[in-house]
């Protein structure tokens, strides 16, 4: 009976990590204030982290050229500038108003097409010796309060084809807590996705997270708040393409991050 027991486990660990790796393999994005909590009269300054090793200071950083936009939204919903200072680091004006604020950055989408002679940035079409191509779609949002937390624009769609809504806000959250969270694909609820999540300091290693859950038939997730400090949850999914002659599957990944005091 034990056998069996001990049979079944690997199993699941075995199939778990298959689909771990497939929704592992393509490079991530995700934002990294300087701070998460600031004073009024400051200004935000911030990264994008870029790659497979979550909230290592120092690690990659997505280049500028690939970056379509980024903004900070105050609490009343206003666009505020975010401006590049030197190709890695942006930061904001200076802010006065209390709140909650969102960064948003959405990187330029793009057709990465794998062939015999290795990856095109192109589609198909043209190309020889094709075996697969996506069209990669990558979005980050992070949740910062200037002063006290007020508000509830983090409950508001960025409208990311694929989107990650906290339904709480962290800044009230501690360590033991569960963060619940809706993941949207098109605006819709999205069920039965996986949603990966992992805590500054946690590993340094390639690919590992802290927690990994799924959402339910809403489209709803909990996360359970392990330890105080950054925290990053990503969520990934892939439809096909609209035109298969071009491309073989819309790739989307997007990413939140945020602080638990």
């Amino acid at each position: 009976m034990e056998s069996r027991k001990i049979f079944f486990c690997l199993i699941v660990s075995i199939l778990f990590s298959l689909v771990y790796l497939t929704k592992a393999l393509a490079h991530d994005m995700w934002i990294n204030p300087r701070a998460y909590n600031l004073d009024p009269g400051e200004a935000v300054y911030l990264t994008i982290g870029y790659g497979h090793h979550y909230l290592i200071p120092g690690g990659e950083f997505m280049p500028k050229k690939y970056l379509d936009k980024i903004y900070l939204i105050n609490p009343e919903g206003k666009r505020l500038k975010i401006k590049s200072l030197n190709g890695i680091e942006y930061k904001s004006d200076l802010i006065s108003k209390e709140g909650t604020y969102i960064i948003v950055a959405v990187r330029k989408g793009g057709f990465f097409t794998k062939t015999t002679e290795g990856y095109k940035r192109h589609p198909k079409k043209g190309l020889s010796n094709v075996i697969s191509c996506k069209y990669s779609i990558k979005s980050a949002k992070a949740i910062i309060n200037i002063g006290n937390p007020k508000g509830n624009i983090f409950l508001k769609p960025a409208g990311f084809k694929l989107e990650i809504i906290p339904l709480i806000n962290p800044a009230n959250l501690k360590e033991g807590d569960h963060l619940p969270i809706k993941v949207l694909f098109e605006g819709k609820p999205l069920p039965k996705e996986y949603v990966f999540a992992t805590y500054s300091g946690f590993s340094s290693e390639k690919n590992v997270f802290a927690y990994v859950t799924k959402t339910n038939r809403d489209g709803i997730a909990k996360i359970k708040i392990i330890k105080s400090g950054i925290w990053l949850i990503i969520v990934k999914h892939n439809v096909p393409y609209p035109n298969p002659d071009e491309c073989d599957t819309i790739s989307c990944s997007t990413a939140l991050t945020f602080e638990i005091k």
